[in-house]
């Protein structure tokens, strides 16, 4: 009988192990971003930039306890931050040093001291909402020290335009479809939204996009009938489009990557 008991409360043990739900992966190491189906198309979520895009921001930074924030904008000249614990500050933007590295300075004078500010490339992890960024970022205020991760919003910022197709899958893109179009795109990151053609019906819909990578859709389009090549032009351009990809924007000329391989080549409309 003893035995028996005793086997019971081992079982019981064991049971109440596996079951526990402290043996999960706690949510704080969870990335926020999560992969979710939209129309059939398989989305990412990306950090919403738009309102520092509309304010011409080029760097953005930002941390915890206590939160805090940084955005740069070389156009206006002014570097703001704020946190939570009161300290907040405007500042005229100094001039830009970067090294060999890559690391960017600022040193700004102000009221109560200095103002400044590193970036350093390298992945950085936001703690709060799980999103990677391009720099660490450390800030020295009045005696105290901020760190956390940084962007860089330049990338982004080009890729506000009107684009043409030249190149889909390696192959040159000639104009076809009703109206002898080539496929274009108008990417406003500033508003989250794309429109444009695939050289025969017009499509509209979302955009997003962080430094590296960019996501279309959901896409609507007309529905006029596309036959022969422009149909097959226009079936594999919105497929391609139907996945995040990496981007490059250099030399008025826009790449979208899949795999490091190009995928869609665009250019610049003059």
């Amino acid at each position: 009988m003893r035995t028996l008991l005793l086997g019971a409360l081992l079982l019981a043990a064991a049971c109440q192990r596996t079951n526990n739900p402290s043996t999960s992966t706690p949510s704080a190491a969870r990335p926020s971003t999560q992969a979710m189906q939209s129309s059939g198309q398989s989305e990412r979520q990306f950090p919403d930039w738009s309102r520092y895009l509309r304010a011409g921001d080029e760097f953005i930074a930002m941390g915890n306890e206590p939160f805090w924030s940084l955005a740069v904008n070389s156009g206006k000249g002014v570097m703001r931050f704020k946190a939570m614990n009161g300290d907040s500050i405007n500042a005229s933007l100094p001039q830009r040093n970067v090294d060999s590295d890559g690391v960017i300075t600022f040193d700004a004078e102000v009221e109560s001291g200095r103002l400044k500010v590193l970036f350093a490339p390298d992945s950085c992890v936001d703690t709060m909402s799980g999103q990677r960024m391009d720099y660490r970022v450390q800030v020295n205020l009045k005696g105290k020290t901020y760190t956390g991760c940084g962007v860089s919003l330049r990338q982004m910022a080009l890729l506000n335009d009107i684009w043409v197709l030249t190149t889909l899958q390696g192959r040159s893109i000639k104009p076809g479809g009703p109206r002898n179009e080539l496929p274009r795109l108008e990417i406003m990151l500033t508003e989250g939204r794309v429109s444009g053609t695939t050289g025969c019906n017009r499509l509209n819909g979302r955009v997003q996009a962080d430094s590296r990578q960019i996501q279309f859709g959901p896409l609507a389009t007309t529905r006029m009938a596309c036959l022969g090549e422009a149909g097959q032009l226009e079936g594999e351009f919105l497929k391609a489009l139907n996945q995040p990809m990496a981007y490059r924007v250099a030399d008025g000329q826009l790449t979208l990557l899949s795999n490091s391989q190009p995928v869609l080549v665009f250019k610049k409309v003059d």
